[in-house]
């Protein structure tokens, strides 16, 4: 196997290690930025948030997803933008409440922030990127 063969296949697994470490995980990241912003109505803090354990599971429960998505890399078609995968999880498991039922945080707010702060590797992996070999876009 040439050298060049080698290299192509150690760039994925080391791509996406590269990610991971680059991108870590942080609950009180995640507990914070929903403390902040929970309530998407009126901007306001939350006063008080349910339980963390509560918070933190139902955001793995939207990593655990995510994680099964495939990774965009280049491909831009419209099932790889971040609102259409936000919104084809949202609609997935809006039969079903958290844990907290439906006091805030809503949902959108605890998928927006575990993707954020409690995946954000992979979050990062699912966004298309802009091939790095295709010319500047114009301004």
């Amino acid at each position: 196997m040439s050298a060049l063969a080698v290299t192509a296949l150690l760039a994925v697994p080391v791509t996406v290690v590269g990610v991971h470490v680059a991108h870590p995980r942080s609950e009180s990241g995640y507990l914070a930025h929903l403390k902040q912003y929970g309530d998407r109505r009126n901007d306001r803090p939350l006063a008080v948030l349910p339980p963390s354990t509560d918070l933190v599971a139902e955001g793995d429960a939207a990593c655990d997803w995510l994680r099964e998505q495939p990774y965009a890399l280049w491909r831009h078609d419209p099932e790889y933008r971040e609102l259409v995968v936000y919104e084809r999880y949202v609609r997935q498991v809006e039969n079903r409440l958290p844990a907290w039922g439906d006091e805030l945080p809503d949902r959108r707010s605890v998928t927006g922030a575990a993707w954020t702060h409690l995946c954000p590797a992979e979050w990062e992996l699912r966004q298309p990127r802009r091939n790095p070999f295709a010319p500047e876009p114009p301004d």
